[in-house]
């Protein structure tokens, strides 16, 4: 079980008094493989709507309920995914939730860090990771909720919590911003449009190197001493004096132990 869902929990009692629990957890989906998707949608021709869905991206128009009675229909590129209606089917932007979303927004990423990690290009998922390295498990939002970054959780979807995606330019080698929020951001690699996806660790804030196309999480010190990455328990903060300021260093913990939050050292 991913221990996010206890956080996710804490966060929605403590923020609910103050938004009306606008702000809930998503639905854990299976996170092993890509979501089961439907060759056929079981739409059929009976009397209850005039246009269904026969696949994820054509329309059954209705002509009679005898089979052999209907008309198929893809749908236009600007809208290109059939999707449910009350009575009627319709072509959209949208996929049908749970059966036509595209495999690549439903694919699990590679953890960069432990905790939450927000999907690149699909709003409506996020990610949860328990271990540097392994596949992620998928957190889906209700509809007409996203990904609200600061919260870790999903929102309202509204002029205060907005979808927000990343994308790489073509050729382009560097970080990238996720919206607004110094907690999150990319790095495009130069050959794919979907940039890699990475979290700073708690008290730390992205920031692009000035001139630079790339940048780095700058970690705050709470004082001298030594402090867990919220994002790898592998690895540790060494804080310290120099020059009248606090500086640090990232330290690996030796292989096969992590650090203690009490004892301060690697265990």
């Amino acid at each position: 079980m991913f221990v996010g869902i206890i956080l996710h929990d804490t966060i929605v009692t403590a923020i609910s008094a103050h938004q009306d629990a606008i702000c809930v957890p998503g639905v854990l989906t299976n996170a092993s493989a890509v979501r089961l998707r439907l060759l056929t949608i079981p739409g059929i021709c009976d009397g209850t709507k005039d246009i269904v869905c026969y696949n994820c991206n054509t329309l059954r128009v209705c002509l009679g309920t005898e089979l052999g009675q209907e008309t198929m229909v893809a749908c236009p590129g600007n809208t290109p995914y059939c999707n449910y209606g009350t009575s009627s089917d319709r072509c959209s932007t949208v996929p049908i939730p749970n059966v036509c979303d595209t495999g690549a927004l439903d694919s699990p990423l590679t953890c960069s860090a432990v905790g939450i990690l927000p999907d690149a290009g699909n709003c409506q998922i996020y990610h949860g990771c328990i271990r540097v390295g392994q596949s992620s498990s998928i957190y889906t939002c209700p509809a007409g909720y996203v990904f609200n970054a600061a919260l870790e959780l999903c929102a309202i979807q509204n002029v205060f919590s907005k979808c927000v995606t990343m994308q790489c330019a073509t050729n382009y080698v560097g970080h990238v911003r996720y919206g607004l929020t110094q907690k999150f951001y990319g790095f495009c690699d130069g050959t794919s449009t979907q940039p890699l996806v990475f979290r700073c660790p708690n008290r730390a804030s992205f920031a692009f190197i000035d001139g630079s196309a790339f940048g780095e999480c700058i970690y705050l010190c709470p004082g001298q001493g030594n402090y867990a990455n919220s994002n790898n328990p592998a690895t540790y903060f060494q804080c310290f004096w120099a020059n009248r300021r606090l500086r640090y260093n990232l330290v690996n913990c030796p292989t096969g132990l992590v650090f203690n939050t009490l004892l301060r050292y690697c265990v």
